[in-house]
């Protein structure tokens, strides 16, 4: 389902102004005109009919206004089940990120850090930073262009570019003890597990918070997993071809979040 992310609620009187590049999504990329309906994507995560009251051409401004009632929980994802998914990725080239950060916003995935490793490519590095940082646009655009074409009600935030040591105190402070769960990915099969028999002893209706570590193209040096380890993260390995980074946090996402929502309808052969 498409739907317009709003950047603020409604005002007194049920309007939202709509300004600026957003305007030109309405119009170029929606087609909307006077009249029609629009499905707005409030802050709050609720989905609001709206109609598209009045356009202004010489402002560049569209007036939307209040038409019929709030949705409550209109999509079905990870967020509504409980669990709050985490990417943490290794910084890959610029146009393999911005494909990782679109597909991650289209999965639901809330919250995504970028890591610099030791074999990402320092070019690699210096784009997460400034793109973290909030002095470039690109990445918040991508993310609203995501969400509006998915459908997804989770407000995706990237964080800014840290160390993985850094990236580990990060996830540890937003976590609570055995009510979060950590896993990375590794294209060896030694000293790892397939992620069902990483989770056969995990009461997973506890699970509030899941993170997925991900590397760059150059994989994760020995000595990273080997620190990923000893805190507690668990290394996972799938039985399929080598997959390109990009191809990985994709599929590693689709795999985890599959698992935490159909939780209740599978159940493990003793």
């Amino acid at each position: 389902m498409r739907q317009f992310v709003a950047e603020c609620a409604p005002d007194k009187k049920g309007r939202i102004l709509v300004e600026g590049k957003k305007t030109k999504h309405l119009i170029s990329v929606l087609r909307c005109s006077v009249g029609d309906m629009v499905t707005v994507r409030l802050p709050s995560g609720i989905l609001q009919p709206m109609t598209v009251a009045y356009i202004d051409d010489t402002k560049k401004t569209v007036w939307l206004q209040i038409a019929g009632e709030k949705v409550e929980n209109s999509a079905i994802g990870v967020e509504h089940k409980g669990v709050d998914l985490w990417l943490f990725q290794f910084a890959a080239k610029p146009p393999k990120m911005d494909l990782i950060i679109r597909q991650a916003v289209e999965c639901g995935v809330s919250t995504i850090v970028p890591v610099a490793g030791t074999f990402c490519q320092s070019g690699s590095v210096e784009s997460a930073k400034k793109k973290s940082k909030g002095t470039d646009e690109r990445w918040e655009r991508i993310i609203t262009e995501a969400r509006e074409q998915s459908g997804s009600p989770v407000c995706t935030k990237v964080l800014p570019c840290v160390t993985l040591q850094q990236a580990l105190v990060m996830w540890k402070k937003h976590v609570t003890k055995d009510k979060a769960l950590a896993f990375v990915l590794y294209e060896q099969s030694e000293g790892t597990v397939s992620l069902f028999s990483a989770l056969k002893k995990t009461k997973l209706s506890d699970v509030q918070k899941a993170a997925l570590i991900v590397g760059a193209e150059g994989g994760i040096s020995s000595e990273e997993m080997e620190y990923l380890k000893q805190n507690g993260v668990i290394p996972i390995h799938f039985a399929t071809n080598i997959l390109r980074c990009e191809t990985a946090a994709l599929y590693g996402i689709a795999a985890l979040q599959n698992v935490l929502v159909e939780k209740e309808i599978w159940q493990f052969k003793e």
